[in-house]
């Protein structure tokens, strides 16, 4: 994966997931976008916390309308605490939300709008499971939505983080595919057949897939590297006795590693010449 890719994908949604104002980053509206080479410098500060996840929580009862009488940090996801209704035990929020929203002792809530706290609260933790997925590596929307999936989030909640990630330019299926066929191309030596059935299997758009091969390399420069790594299939077959076979596995090496029929055809008479030159 090229390294401008990591900067967008990684490093920045690290940076934003360790944060103290981190519910900012969530909520408010898409900062400046950060490049390789930023103008300025982001400074951030490591806050251990533990994940917000709403999984450790007691059984939520039927929403009833009521009175708030307790506002407790939970133990186990210190983000989060316990919203008591007249005196029982009625939903978790994150931390943040309940301050944004001027929850305190008193206060009566009406079951729509602990309804609406609950969406909004679902949404921010899709928000910030989607940082902590995309700050350990580089995804494609399809694998972050199943991820988020995996998880239990709805997909209103699901959707909502998507279009956050790529808001805050954390999550970019353009980019991903061209820095992906590049590195695939220049460090592997995969051919443009295996890079795109390697794209699809990620369920990248088509159009993503396309655009990234159009721009991995000219003829020649494909030509020459599926030589380049043919002539090592080909030097370590070099004790076959059956020129025939030899022929064989080295046209089938470039072909599984993505290569068309025209290209391995060339590349393999190209080897067979050299031989030939050598031995002359």
């Amino acid at each position: 994966m090229g390294e401008e890719l990591r900067v967008k994908s990684k490093e920045r949604a690290q940076a934003c997931r360790r944060t103290q104002d981190e519910f900012a980053c969530l909520t408010a509206s898409p900062p400046h976008r950060l490049t390789a080479s930023p103008p300025h410098r982001l400074t951030v500060s490591f806050r251990p916390r533990s994940r917000p996840d709403a999984a450790d929580e007691p059984e939520r009862p039927p929403l009833t309308a009521g009175t708030v009488t307790r506002l407790v940090q939970q133990q186990k996801n210190t983000d989060r605490v316990s919203v008591f209704l007249d005196g029982a035990f009625a939903f978790g929020l994150t931390k943040d939300l309940a301050v944004t929203e001027g929850l305190r002792k008193g206060r009566a809530l009406t079951v729509a709008e602990q309804e609406a706290l609950l969406v909004r609260d679902e949404g921010l933790r899709a928000r910030r499971k989607a940082l902590d997925v995309l700050s350990y590596k580089a995804r494609t929307s399809s694998e972050l939505r199943r991820k988020l999936r995996d998880t239990g989030f709805g997909e209103p909640a699901i959707e909502a983080a998507l279009a956050r990630m790529e808001e805050l330019g954390y999550l970019d299926d353009a980019a991903y595919a061209h820095a992906y066929a590049k590195g695939r191309f220049a460090g592997r030596g995969y051919g443009p057949q295996r890079i795109r059935s390697d794209l699809m299997k990620r369920g990248l758009d088509r159009r993503h897939i396309d655009a990234a091969l159009a721009d991995l390399a000219e003829p020649d420069d494909l030509v020459e590297t599926a030589l380049r790594h043919g002539r090592k299939r080909w030097d370590r077959l070099a004790s076959e006795s059956d020129p025939r076979k030899r022929t064989k596995k080295t046209y089938d090496f470039l072909l599984r590693r993505g290569y068309g029929f025209d290209t391995a055809r060339r590349v393999v008479e190209t080897l067979q010449q050299e031989d030939e030159d050598r031995d002359a």
